[in-house]
């Protein structure tokens, strides 16, 4: 019997345990990933991250669910413990209070506007157009767009696609990316266009581009910017 009941207790628990989809993982996406968000969410400290991998220590995991509800990526599932909510008042209680609040509610002053999760911000000052949060970003709230005559370009922000897994961040070199939180829409933030001024290298003969704002005029791209011109150093498009 005590047989059973220990096959059953290690069922139960393996039933609980999260498993990881690797190709959500934004440590899959990118190696300089930065975020921690399940092994900060678990009490049980079950989530082991290093270098190499992402583990989980099954015998510390009691299936609470915190780390899943905390990831943004939706990168771990698993059966979390239905827990039964017993209400604390009546029908009539939950009717009366209800009426109650309405009327209150009838009388506030107007409620705010909402606010967006994550606001992706972009520093014109530091952007060198080096394009690696456009292309690592893996929901497009960072996006290079063309004119029709692909004569003009731009960046686009659509904050309202940002998970802020932070991937954008941790790939920028020069720090001119920055994901805000919780800020109300009327700041014109969700939906941002930034025209890019595009050139090409007298060094290396490369096109490259960069923000037009915040920016004197470049005569060397990014990489012969940083070699010091040589003409034996050249970058492969």
């Amino acid at each position: 019997m005590s047989l059973s009941l220990g096959w059953f207790k290690q069922l139960k628990q393996e039933w609980v345990i999260p498993e990881v989809i690797p190709e959500r993982c934004v440590h899959s996406l990118c190696e300089v990933a930065s975020c921690t968000r399940c092994v900060d969410a678990c009490p049980q400290e079950a989530w082991l991250l290093d270098d190499a991998s992402l583990k989980i220590d099954t015998s510390r995991c009691d299936g609470c669910g915190l780390c899943i509800a905390a990831c943004t990526e939706s990168a771990l599932v698993g059966n979390s413990p239905v827990v039964e909510v017993t209400p604390a008042i009546n029908r009539r209680q939950f009717l009366r209070k209800a009426l109650v609040f309405s009327v209150e509610d009838s009388m506030a002053p107007p409620v705010a506007l909402p606010l967006i999760p994550f606001v992706p911000m972009l520093s014109l000052a530091n952007c060198n157009g080096c394009d690696a949060c456009i292309k690592l970003c893996p929901h497009q709230a960072l996006q290079l767009e063309k004119s029709d005559d692909e004569q003009t370009l731009a960046y686009r922000i659509q904050a309202e696609h940002c998970t802020g897994c932070g991937i954008c961040m941790d790939v920028c070199e020069r720090d001119a990316v920055e994901v805000r939180q919780m800020l109300p829409v009327d700041q014109q933030v969700g939906n941002t266009m930034i025209p890019l001024v595009q050139a090409r290298c007298k060094a290396c003969g490369s096109h490259f581009h960069y923000p037009a704002d915040g920016n004197a005029a470049k005569q060397h791209c990014r990489i012969c910017a940083q070699t010091n011109h040589h003409r034996q150093l050249f970058q492969v498009y």
